[in-house]
């Protein structure tokens, strides 16, 4: 195949240039196609049940509402886990599916079961939009010259942006946050009411009988038909105001007489503020919007199309001097990974070609060798186009110009060695002879040598979850790129050297003119004085080196182990959490505190303040959360004066200071968003305690928290779920209602709608609704002596206080009640800074067992970031022996002896213990990045081997070995592993020092590939000579032994 191949391109030499200026032209098509983002979607396939239940505690959403939810799930087919949370008036129910579960099947599962859910009337479960952690690409805030209310600027926001926003290709959702909500409050004094013999429940009615608008079908009238409205639907609080209750003595009794109507906000349940330092705003009561990716969507279309939107919203539907503002931009994120990409490759290529022009010696043959190049690339982007695999970070960052030139430096130094030692009788053949002869020879070594890189990436695929999703695309991507670099090694580099040497050969008696290196000369000399050497003392070379590699290895026992480094995502995100039981207004009047200390920072663009939850209940946060997303400027203007990590610490360190109740934990907004959805926290370590016993899993709780807080590297160390809270309990005594003939349904609907406020009807205003709410005047329901003089009415009409019918009293309740597969759960979360992830796990799990009993019935589980570092070395186990078994396979296929297959894999261990020293210099752990790293560099390592070897055999084939022939043929070859390793290790620097953001993923996987490659450089040189030696002097002795 690869001869037939060689023929075809060097017979149709035109037509095969042809072909690849087309495929070139193609692959730039399907880039400009490809779907664009700062890093690909790596959170699992789940659904998120939302079902509001307003007004109700914790312990009574989650009994009536999460657990029923809970219980008609229970059969869903493909899913992994299930996670809830619970809080006051809100239950989230979380499943997460298993890899490839198509999510329109998944959500239509859910649905389905919902549709059986036992929940109490009211309560309407509705799924989270199709979005994923990496989904939130937009955040923008309303803003309006003075005059304006915020209440007008939600309004603004609920019935004309978002609507409008909502029409954009590719968009899930819009979210609100911040922003009082208009509602019609009808305020009622209970003491006007009794005065007029009137309930709440009156009033009720009333409203809705006096809230319709009825048809009376058509009248006819000369041949046309005219329909006939009832227009009796409420217009405005007059409306509420003017409808009669009832008569007395003929003197209508109006809603006016016995209540205020109020155009007034309910209690909010998140408060939002934000500062822009750069403009002097400062606002405390704002309205954001957050816009949602729908998942699979190409972020940076459904941007560009947005930001039209945005243009076109402001000029011809926003009032005058309303504006919008914004505040986060995924775009950023987006251009500044790929100005970090742009700027490696761009390096990269650079390095490429200077060592190329060095080690060909002519800058025509290295710029032919460095299109393969654009060549391999533009081949990765149609098959990147046709199997959805995205340009980003990871998929293009990892490239190594260096590994995939290898093949055609291999092929163009080959052509050329042979060009120059050309006889005139093969020269008069013609260079196409020549170069279809020397082509051969090497062609079957770079198919082999390439399709062993590309088998050592295909375990990769194997991985699953989150480190599947992140790997999967680079293992791809460099897959088909090293494709395409070994078709351009075997078709269009040999066409296109021989067009450049064409002149050279033409002339049979002139000599081709010998490229001289000094350099490389000096380094040939020097290497064969060397190798002589250890060739005369071949054991004792094989085994002092080969220990030498074995000690080096065993350093990899004092690396610790992470699931990532930490990312860098151009901004910073923090969460901040008060003590259980503080009220949202309360909370929200230190956010203006928190944005002043945080905006006096210089590098800082601007804060975000995020009080409580949003609205739609997506976020399940209760009263005391905060979350502060802050905006840096442009690293250039600030990264000489002081380091990210410094400035965190200090804004951190400033914060707690200034408010000591405060606890503050920071991160990063999209792997936080990712690792809360996939593994229920974003910490890098929970350990969260599976149980029933709330109280007895809250004392082992504090139990690991203690011991977690003396441990060396913990950092941020809290119990997630917050505390009980006092609230106040109204226990309803049945036998004391029943002597006043009073059902219980009476007393909750006077605790409901008097006290906390009932929805019992709408008004329109166009294409605008608003809710209408009944309650009593503040000064009737705001304290317990109130609450408890409360009058319920009784069957024979007489008014009974409410602490006739109930005990009223404080009790402790449940802030959240988080669930895992139908249990309970509370949960320890630390960061860990200073130390390794799995180190940190060992101990922290040594002394729980020393000190923490954990009950019959309950479990420890080991989440957060561990968790997925944890499933990463299962996956890794399976991987990289598989990796090794495919290598050595394939090149037992190669060589069909054993032997040499064993010579040619000891590169491995060469490549192994450079890339360990290598992760130890630069003070890296082991974590799935350098991981894949190790994978890259078993195939590309073996590539060298493979040369040498394949050379040694050629040399040896049906003559005796001898060292002088192993010396001879080992200088030759020096050249051709020093250009294709010094090129892959060069190709990689700019990676390996990469700064920009979004580059902490690539620098632990080009530390491994550099310092595995260096090694390889050293070690393989002089030990895989000496090794070969070793096993033919073997060879050598077994033919004599059947000679004689």
């Amino acid at each position: 195949m690869i001869k037939n191949l060689l023929i075809f391109s060097l017979k149709n030499r035109w037509l095969v240039t042809g072909l690849s200026i087309v495929l070139m032209a193609v692959g730039y098509y399907c880039f400009t196609q490809l779907k664009i983002e700062a890093y690909p979607d790596i959170a699992d396939t789940n659904v998120i049940v939302v079902a509001q239940y307003p007004g109700r505690a914790a312990e009574e959403v989650e009994q009536q509402v999460t657990v029923p939810i809970e219980r008609a799930l229970q059969n869903t087919p493909h899913v992994l886990d299930r996670r809830s949370r619970t809080i006051f008036g809100l239950a989230v129910v979380q499943l997460t599916f298993k890899d490839g579960t198509d999510d329109y099947f998944a959500r239509q599962q859910v649905m389905e079961r919902l549709a059986a859910a036992a929940l109490p009337e009211g309560v309407a479960p509705e799924l989270a939009p199709l979005s994923t952690a990496v989904g939130e690409i937009f955040r923008y805030v309303v803003e309006a010259p003075f005059g304006y209310t915020p209440t007008e600027l939600r309004d603004l926001q609920d019935w004309v942006i978002r609507p409008y926003l909502l029409q954009t290709g590719g968009i899930a959702d819009i979210v609100t946050f911040g922003g009082p909500m208009k509602q019609f409050h009808i305020l009622t004094d209970p003491n006007l009411l009794r005065r007029y013999d009137l309930t709440i429940a009156d009033v009720e009615q009333a409203v809705n009988a006096n809230n319709q608008n009825n048809g009376g079908n058509l009248i006819e009238r000369g041949g046309q038909g005219f329909a006939v409205r009832g227009l009796g639907a409420l217009q405005n609080e007059k409306d509420i105001e003017n409808i009669v209750l009832k008569s007395g003595n003929g003197v209508p009794v109006l809603v006016r007489d016995v209540a205020s109507v109020e155009i007034a906000p309910p209690p909010p349940s998140g408060v939002l503020g934000y500062t822009v330092a750069a403009d002097k705003i400062n606002v405390n009561n704002g309205v954001e919007g957050i816009i949602l990716l729908r998942r699979y969507e190409n972020p940076s279309e459904v941007l560009k199309e947005l930001k039209q939107r945005f243009s076109d919203l402001q000029a011809h539907e926003l009032p005058e001097g309303v504006t919008i503002r914004t505040l986060y931009d995924r775009s950023f994120l987006i251009d500044h990974s790929l100005q970090t990409v742009g700027k490696t490759l761009f390096e990269g290529i650079s390095i490429v070609v200077i060592i190329l022009i060095f080690f060909l010696g002519s800058a025509r043959s290295a710029l032919v060798v460095a299109l393969t190049i654009p060549f391999s690339l533009l081949f990765a982007f149609i098959i990147m186009r046709f199997t959805g695999i995205p340009a980003n970070l990871l998929s293009l960052g990892a490239i190594d110009f260096g590994i995939i030139v290898d093949g055609a430096v291999v092929m163009a130094e080959h052509l050329i060695r042979k060009y120059r030692t050309a006889t005139p009788e093969e020269k008069q053949h013609g260079i196409v002879h020549i170069t279809l002869l020397s082509a051969q020879e090497v062609g079957r070594e770079i198919f082999f040598s390439v399709t062993i890189i590309i088998l050592a990436y295909m375990p990769i695929l194997l991985m699953t979850r989150v480190e599947g999703k992140l790997f999967s695309p680079m293992a791809l991507t460099l897959a088909f790129a090293v494709i395409g670099s070994m078709i351009g090694a075997l078709t269009f580099i040999p066409v296109l050297i021989s067009f450049v040497y064409n002149k050279a050969i033409a002339n049979p008696d002139k000599p081709m003119k010998a490229h001289r290196n000094r350099i490389l000369s000096f380094a040939e000399h020097q290497y064969a004085r060397i190798l002589t050497v250890f060739l005369k003392h071949y054991k004792k070379t094989v085994l002092a080196g080969f220990g030498v590699v074995v000690v080096l290895i065993g350093f990899g026992a004092g690396l610790g182990t992470e699931f990532l480094p930490e990312l860098d995502e151009g901004s910073i995100f923090f969460r901040g959490n008060f003590p259980a039981g503080i009220t949202i207004r309360e909370n929200a009047s230190y956010a203006p505190k928190i944005r002043s200390i945080i905006a006096g920072y210089p590098q800082i663009s601007f804060v975000i303040t995020q009080t409580g939850r949003n609205d739609d209940g997506t976020d399940p946060f209760p009263a005391n959360r905060n979350e502060i997303l802050v905006g840096l400027k442009d690293y250039h203007l600030w990264c000489d004066t002081i380091s990210k990590k410094e400035l965190l610490s200090q804004i951190r360190s400033e914060l707690e200071q200034a408010l000591p109740g405060m606890k503050f934990t920071s991160g990063q907004p999209i792997i936080d968003q990712v690792m809360e959805i996939v593994t229920g926290s974003a910490a890098d370590l929970a350990v969260s305690i599976v149980g029933d016993d709330l109280l007895l899993m809250r004392t082992k709780a504090d139990s690991i928290a203690a011991i977690m807080s003396d441990m060396h590297g913990s950092e941020g160390v809290n119990i997630e779920q917050e505390g009980t809270q006092e609230q106040l309990a109204i226990r309803i005594n049945r036998t004391q209602a029943a002597r006043y003939g009073i059902n219980v349904s009476d007393i909750q609907t006077m605790i409901e709608a008097a006290i906390g406020g009932k929805n019992i009807s709408v008004l329109y205003d166009g294409t605008k609704r608003y809710d209408v709410v009944i309650r009593y005047l503040p000064q009737f329901r705001n304290n317990t002596d109130e609450i408890r003089k409360l009058l319920v009415p009784a069957a024979n009409g007489s008014l009974i206080p409410m602490d006739q019918l109930a005990d009223i009293s404080f009790v402790e309740g449940q802030t959240n009640i988080y669930r895992y597969n139908n249990k309970r759960m509370v949960t320890v979360r630390t960061n860990i800074r200073g130390r390794d992830q799995g180190g940190f796990v060992k101990e922290l799990q040594d002394k729980i067992r020393q000190r923490v009993t954990v009950p019959k019935g309950y479990e420890l589980v080991y989440g957060g970031q561990y968790e997925n570092l944890e499933r990463a070395g299962r996956q890794l186990a399976i991987t990289i022996p598989l990796t090794l078994a495919l290598v050595i396979t394939f090149l037992f296929m190669l060589f069909k002896n054993f032997r040499y297959t064993l010579v040619t894999t000891s590169c491995v261990l060469f490549a192994l213990a450079g890339g360990i020293i290598a992760l130890l210099l630069r003070g890296y752990y082991f974590n799935v990045s350098a991981d894949v790293g190790f994978v890259s560099i078993f195939g590309i390592s073996v590539m060298a081997g493979v040369l040498l070897v394949s050379a040694l055999n050629r040399a040896t084939f049906g003559v005796p070995v001898t060292a002088a022939l192993i010396l001879r043929t080992s200088r030759e070859q020096l050249r051709a592993m020093l250009s294709i390793l010094v090129l892959a290790i060069l190709g990689l620097i700019p990676a390996a020092r990469s700064s920009g953001i979004g580059s902490d993923v690539q620098r632990p996987l080009a530390t491994v590939i550099i310092g595995g490659l260096a090694s390889t450089l050293i070690f393989s040189p002089v030990l895989i000579p000496s090794l070969y030696w070793w096993v033919s002097r073997d060879r050598n002795k077994k033919k004599s032994t059947v000679t004689a």
